[in-house]
């Protein structure tokens, strides 16, 4: 009788033993398949692009003061983890950079008139050009000729360095910095190779874009269009019509941008 107790008793210490040994069995492999999707999620989240395909693009062109190749690669980098870059099709990124005078070489001449082509095949949602070399208002005023009836897009125009009454003329505004009388000359208030860290171009320009999906649409010429360009220029700037040193008068849309607040 003894010995069958005994029996039993490693019997059902045998069946525990087992039992445990499943369970902990189970519950190993278990934590181990969510551990291993978790970190199978996190990967997959961080690989996810911020944006979306988008077959209307955006250009930016970059001229005079802005197109150094270490600033290039900067405005690149970020447009790609932002907008994404186009690459020409349809099912890429919204934002075309393209630089004066390299990407617009014919021969060894920069023409910044090759803008009309190469944006000839393109849905276009806008153009911001930054430091517009001379007879841009006149590849601007050709962009506005060829666009489409009910597909107008916006023009926006940074810093310029082109003819002020044509490049107002063909663009919704222009935004330009401020100059200052000296006693030899007059001189705009930033250095030239300092501009872009001065002005904090990045975000006007990163402004700009977010105002073109926005809107969807060129911005009318009236008494709102201070409003809209103080807020692309963001709220660390003083934004202020251009008056005319000759005559007084104000301009539509010609604005000048001032020293931080």
């Amino acid at each position: 009788m003894k010995k069958n107790i005994n029996n039993s008793l490693k019997f059902a210490i045998l069946i525990l033993t087992s039992s445990l040994f499943i369970f902990t069995s189970c519950s190993n492999k278990n934590n181990q398949q969510t551990t291993t999707s978790g970190i199978s999620n996190e990967l997959e989240i961080e690989n996810t692009k911020q944006w979306e395909n988008s077959p209307e693009k955006i250009c930016v062109v970059y001229g005079y003061g802005y197109n150094s190749a270490e600033f290039i690669n900067s405005e690149k980098e970020r447009f790609e983890k932002k907008y994404g870059l186009s690459d020409g099709t349809e099912e890429s990124g919204l934002i075309i950079p393209l630089v004066f005078p390299d990407d617009f070489k014919v021969g060894n001449t920069g023409r910044i008139s090759r803008l009309v082509s190469l944006l000839d095949n393109v849905k276009v949602a806008g153009v911001i050009t930054i430091g517009a070399p001379e007879y841009t208002n006149n590849t601007l005023a050709t962009l506005r000729e060829n666009m489409e009836e009910g597909k107008e897009y916006p023009i926006y125009t940074l810093f310029p360095q082109d003819d002020i009454l044509g490049i107002e003329a063909t663009s919704d505004f222009v935004l330009d910095k401020a100059v200052q009388q000296s006693a030899n000359n007059i001189s705009e208030m930033e250095n030239e190779n300092d501009q872009t860290t001065v002005i904090g171009i990045e975000t006007i320009i990163d402004n700009a874009i977010d105002y073109m999906l926005l809107t969807e649409k060129p911005l009318q010429s009236d008494a709102e269009l201070l409003f809209h360009v103080n807020n692309i220029a963001g709220t660390k700037y003083n934004i202020n019509r251009y008056i005319d040193p000759e005559t007084g008068l104000s301009s539509i849309n010609h604005f000048i941008i001032g020293e931080q607040k």
